[in-house]
């Protein structure tokens, strides 16, 4: 069954009216009817937290919203050594012209190409930076 990795941006647009809200929650109820696998790190909760603080939303339902996702269709994950060190590697092979990915994203996108996932990420900075690494897609493309 194919595994993603979902990026805080793609689990912000179930609360957010953004573009691409409807890929992500397409993305859920495929992973809800059992189709496929999701999967995030830990550090998932706290930067879907300070999307919602920054906008000023209503924090404790956004919270249940996380705790209901994260029980049934997105397990969260303590990132391994061999995540952070691929993590690191992904940081350290930035372009003079693009920059370095952040080790926020790296941190999920080594998570997917250790468990030999897809990240699914709304982050086109990320994906510019990162892509010839394989393992990642944008949202808005996104197929399951």
């Amino acid at each position: 069954m194919p595994l993603y990795i979902i990026d805080s941006s793609v689990f912000n647009k179930l609360y957010l009216e953004e573009p691409g809200r409807n890929t992500a929650l397409m993305i859920f109820e495929q992973a809800s009817k059992g189709n496929i696998n999701l999967l995030a790190p830990q550090l998932l909760y706290y930067e879907v937290i300070a999307t919602a603080q920054y906008y000023k939303l209503p924090i404790g339902s956004i919270s249940q919203l996380l705790d209901q996702q994260i029980k049934y269709n997105l397990p969260l994950v303590e990132p391994t050594e061999e995540h952070r060190h691929k993590a690191i590697e992904i940081i350290q092979m930035g372009h003079p012209k693009n920059g370095s990915p952040t080790i926020y994203d790296a941190i999920f996108h080594a998570i997917a190409i250790i468990e030999n996932g897809t990240f699914v990420t709304a982050d086109r900075k990320h994906f510019v930076k990162a892509n010839t690494l394989g393992y990642i897609t944008m949202l808005e493309t996104w197929e399951a």
